[in-house]
């Protein structure tokens, strides 16, 4: 009986035999290739070829130029054909302003200019009369002058001889008498004939001021001359036009409504439209100053923006801002004020391409910037470097496993290769610290 239960156990003995063996196997097998798994070192090849380095930065959309289109007339608007999104061509009639007050105003102007014209024609008939009666009268009173001194002469010669033949009784006292009264009157004519000659520069001087009226009234006509042409172009103004070719942006005004001139309105005029010229789009980029020395115009750009997803937009720069952009945030805690200065420079960047009209003005646009390629360079990833006591080293994997720390000397750098100047050569193998803290992006000192 004894011998029977004896036999009834072995079944469970060898049952826990196997769970044991089975239970062994599974764990050297799963530590074995945890083992495996914590041996696994990812690599790189240290390799030599072109580099492309890059500058990301953000910016606003804007267009070539936006212009607040403006009326310098008054009154009552009676055409107004654009609206808002409508594509105006240059020279296009925008807006019409009744004209009716600037026509009369150009009329009285016109009139006024007529009247001028005529005193001043007038004014420049009479001084040429005046300057040629001077004439004449200078040359018959020079005339009478020389007549009067050959008639006085030729009475003093009478006289003269009369005397002579008086005293010797071969004239009369009568015949005497007769050539004196004829002397004294010559005299007499001569000194009317000179006083009459000198009375000539009084009629010189009046002469003078009629020369002076014809210049005043040429000033006056002139004026009334510049009256019309200023009325011309406020009737001109009653009718506004394009200035270039663009989209309507914004409409402030509305046809019917009456609106101030501009001598009424201390801003030029009224704003009736903006429009957007959009020939050409731009972003005006803000770069970080550890980076804009690496920016240079004509460098190409890749644009993105969340307002045109999908599409990348070509691009270029084109100005490089000279001074710098200063941001200044304060934080204000209980206890204490910190400041943070961020400087930034500008940069305009012309978007190209067919489809850069998706592009909106002020959207916010990604740039990257291709700075530089540099060819025929040694480089490995970003990822392979680490920093050691101040110093860039990388961990050279070697036949068998062996892994050796080396100092590289560094230059530039993209977002996952970076440059080496020494320290490697082309071909050795880098291990590659993935997502663990070992990468280049935490670094150690120990």
């Amino acid at each position: 009986m004894a011998k029977a239960k004896k036999t009834r156990k072995w079944p469970w003995i060898l049952i826990v035999v196997l769970l044991l063996i089975g239970g062994g196997v599974w764990w050297v097998k799963t530590h074995s290739a945890s083992a495996a798994v914590r041996q696994h070192v990812q690599t790189a090849s240290v390799k030599k070829g072109t580099l492309t380095v890059h500058v990301y930065a953000t910016g606003n959309v804007h267009a070539r130029r936006t212009v607040d289109v403006k009326c310098q007339a008054g009154g009552e608007i009676k055409k107004l054909p654009y609206q808002i999104g409508d594509l105006v061509k240059r020279h296009q009639v925008i807006l019409t302003v009744d004209p009716t007050l600037e026509l009369q105003a150009l009329n009285i102007a016109e009139q006024d200019y007529k009247q001028a014209k005529f005193t001043w024609q007038t004014a420049q008939l009479s001084y040429e009369i005046a300057k040629e009666n001077l004439v004449t009268t200078r040359q018959t009173d020079l005339a009478n002058i020389l007549s009067a001194k050959a008639q006085l002469k030729n009475d003093m010669l009478n006289y003269h001889r009369d005397e002579t033949l008086l005293k010797e009784n071969l004239a009369s006292q009568q015949t005497y008498d007769t050539d004196y009264t004829s002397v004294v009157k010559d005299q007499q004519a001569l000194r009317l004939a000179q006083i009459t000659f000198d009375q000539l520069k009084q009629q010189a001087l009046q002469v003078k001021l009629q020369e002076l009226n014809v210049d005043l009234d040429k000033v006056a006509m002139a004026k009334a001359q510049f009256s019309v042409s200023q009325a011309q172009t406020n009737l001109g103004y009653c009718t506004v036009k394009a200035p270039f070719t663009g989209y309507v942006a914004n409409v402030d005004v509305q046809q019917g409504q009456i609106i101030a001139s501009a001598t009424n309105n201390v801003g030029g005029g009224t704003t009736i439209m903006t429009l957007v010229d959009l020939s050409h789009i731009y972003i005006n980029a803000t770069i970080d100053e550890g980076d804009i020395n690496r920016v240079k115009p004509g460098d190409k750009v890749q644009i993105t923006a969340a307002g045109a997803p999908g599409v990348i937009f070509p691009g270029k720069v084109v100005l490089i801002g000279p001074e710098s952009i200063q941001d200044q945030t304060s934080t204000n805690t209980s206890s204490s004020t910190s400041q943070s200065n961020v400087v930034t420079f500008q940069a305009q960047v012309e978007v190209l391409g067919a489809k850069r009209m998706l592009l909106k003005p002020g959207m916010t646009a990604n740039l990257d910037i291709f700075t530089d390629r540099l060819a025929n360079i040694v480089y490995i990833p970003l990822q392979a470097v680490t920093i050691h006591h101040g110093q860039d080293m990388v961990t050279v994997a070697g036949p068998g496993g062996v892994q050796k720390p080396v100092h590289v000397s560094l230059g530039v750098r993209n977002d996952t290769d970076w440059q080496v100047l020494s320290g490697l050569k082309v071909g050795q193998k880098v291990v590659v610290h993935l997502g663990n803290a070992m990468s280049m992006w935490t670094p150690h000192h120990h």
